[in-house]
């Protein structure tokens, strides 16, 4: 079975990352950590509690938890579709 130019792309593109494994969770942590604690803030600013430390490291602790998750299943299902377009 011939592949598409969309499948062709990502097994080219997938192939370079995930030589870079590192960037990749570090990237998808990073978006991740900074969403969750850019959530907090506006929910305080408009609830009008204070943002302490504290709670910057509660919801940065919560942000690189979920990142690591994130990360690891979105890179398992990157490399099982690689596996899959490659046999083809």
């Amino acid at each position: 079975m011939m592949l598409s130019d969309k499948e062709k792309e990502f097994v080219k593109s997938w192939s370079v990352k995930r030589a870079a494994k590192l960037q990749f969770y570090l990237g998808i942590i990073l978006q991740i950590v900074l969403i969750t604690v850019t959530y907090k803030l506006v929910v305080n600013y408009f609830s009008s509690e204070i943002f302490d430390l504290e709670v910057f490291l509660q919801y940065g602790l919560f942000g690189l938890i979920l990142g690591i998750v994130v990360a690891y299943f979105k890179f398992r299902a990157n490399e099982k579709k690689y596996h899959f377009l490659k046999s083809k």
